[in-house]
């Protein structure tokens, strides 16, 4: 899909094929044409337009650079501690999660969406880890709420970095699906919810990384 954005045909304004169309093009099924599909969205780079197909609007893939001390290292190690952490604890949130700890994850997240509202990547990150405990805190496992709080201090900054490849709107609705799974205290679609948010990430995570050749495995 990346080569196709370099072509003529894929300008901004372009309506894109249907998902069964490209999925016959690149020769994979309708699932990894849709996950590319939100993927490139989350970048800016298409949107979908209710009842009309989804539209070209940039093609310029993002570009970022990690600097010193923000190694390409240091970020995928933190991303593979997130994840080690987030998945169970969303399970285990859905699960145990009182009334007033979902209240406190919807809170957190709707001032998430005030920072994105204020077009503010930066507050936006600083808020995000304030959501993210929210739902490690409502897991009920004291060693998850510990391990984690470690990171408060380096979270923001490591989380910028990423935001910055994409527009910070296509974060408004990113932990919809998440929040509604705790609601429901359904475990299995909370874990679901997360994997699938770290899909988008590891998209992002390559393109910062692939454009920091010298930093590829050095310490700060």
């Amino acid at each position: 899909m990346r080569q196709m954005f370099s072509e003529a045909a894929w300008s901004p304004g372009a309506k894109l094929p249907s998902e069964q169309e490209l999925g016959r093009q690149l020769g994979v099924g309708r699932s990894t044409v849709r996950e590319a599909l939100r993927v490139l969205g989350h970048l800016g780079l298409v949107e979908a337009r209710s009842g009309l197909g989804t539209y070209v609007v940039d093609r310029r893939m993002p570009r970022g650079h990690v600097d010193q001390p923000h190694t390409s290292t240091n970020l995928r190690q933190l991303y593979e501690f997130r994840r080690a952490l987030e998945v169970p604890a969303a399970r285990l949130a859905a699960e145990r999660r009182t009334d007033d700890q979902l209240s406190e994850i919807r809170a957190a997240w709707d001032r998430c969406k005030v920072a994105v509202e204020n077009d503010s990547a930066d507050e936006f990150a600083r808020l995000d880890f304030e959501f993210h405990f929210s739902i490690i805190q409502a897991s009920g496992n004291a060693f998850y709420t510990e391990a984690y709080r470690a990171l408060e201090a380096s979270f923001a900054r490591y989380v910028s970095l990423v935001l910055a490849l994409g527009p910070l709107r296509s974060m408004l609705h990113f932990h919809d699906g998440l929040i509604d799974a705790i609601a429901q205290q359904d475990s299995a679609a909370a874990a679901a919810a997360v994997d699938e948010n770290f899909l988008e990430t590891d998209v992002r995570l390559r393109l910062l990384t692939n454009n920091a050749p010298a930093l590829a495995d050095s310490e700060p």
